[in-house]
């Protein structure tokens, strides 16, 4: 939708309700996000970026309720305010509708609660003209997504431009290997205007502590960007991660029993020296009785 500077846009949907009974229901203006499976979110959330100048939801009025009767259709308004010097590239949101009200359901001992939700998408611009991406690798640490232990590279889309059909290729390294210890690859991904997520190069296993490098490639249709960093996973790290995901910490017994040997061989050889020194110190002595 082509806006201009300065104005207040009427934004117009109906809501109908096909059941046979009164509905009292919650619309809610909703900036658009980046999730982290590469797909846009709609949906009410907490993912704000710094790099938004202006959102939706900041732009929009307030939630609203609404009482819509049984197999009737209402008619629902929004008011955008556009600032009066406009603003570069898009602005992504929708108008979410949502029966607040939890519907339970299911038999057989098993009870399932259903939220109904529906939204109609929004994209605002004051121009045409298109705004050139731009991404950044915000930070890299260890973590969990999906109920898995995961290495997460934050990336940041710090344009108000929606652009998809990215590829991403995310090789993790144990520090001088050659090998990666981790790999994921991705097509087909979108991100949001002005927003961040995680993508988590998952492991099957529990991360280990030690230092590692992160090589992270995403390329789009015209730029391609590529970077390598290094981190650390700390074993409390590790542990919280475990932790977290219900299984007990590993204790690192490869360490303990490297430790144990070190420990036994620098007893032995400190009674060999103790050994050999008293050796010596009886022949001295008898050499010279």
């Amino acid at each position: 939708m082509l806006v201009k500077p300065g104005e207040t846009q009427r934004l117009l949907i109906y809501v109908k309700n096909t059941t046979k009974s009164a509905k009292k229901l919650k619309v809610s203006a909703v900036s658009a996000f980046t999730q982290s499976n590469g797909t846009l979110g709609y949906y009410p959330n907490k993912h704000t970026d710094k790099s938004a100048e202006y959102t939706f939801s900041g732009l929009t009025e307030a939630p609203k309720t609404i009482d819509v009767g049984a197999e009737a259709q209402v008619p629902v308004t929004f008011d955008v305010k556009i600032p009066e010097k406009g603003f570069t590239g898009q602005i992504l949101g929708s108008l979410y509708v949502e029966d607040p009200t939890v519907h339970k359901s299911g038999g057989s001992g098993m009870a399932i609660n259903n939220k109904f939700a529906m939204l109609v998408g929004v994209v605002l611009q004051t121009s045409e003209a298109k705004v050139a991406p731009e991404l950044k690798l915000m930070d890299v640490k260890p973590g969990t997504q999906d109920n898995q232990a995961s290495v997460l590279a934050t990336i940041q889309n710090i344009k108000p431009r929606l652009f998809g059909e990215m590829t991403l290729d995310g090789k993790v390294y144990r520090q001088g290997s050659k090998d990666p210890y981790l790999t994921r690859s991705e097509k087909g991904w979108s991100f949001a205007p002005n927003s961040h997520f995680d993508y988590a190069i998952f492991s099957k296993e529990a991360l280990a502590p030690g230092t590692y490098t992160l090589d992270l490639t995403v390329k789009g249709a015209d730029k391609t960007w590529h970077w390598r960093r290094n981190f650390t996973i700390t074993q409390q790290q590790a542990d919280v991660i475990e932790e977290k995901l219900g299984r007990a910490p590993q204790t690192p017994w490869l360490w303990i029993i490297i430790a144990i040997i070190l420990a036994l061989v620098i007893l032995i050889l400190l009674w060999l020296i103790w050994r050999q020194r008293r050796k010596r110190r009886e022949t001295d002595e008898t050499k010279q009785a």
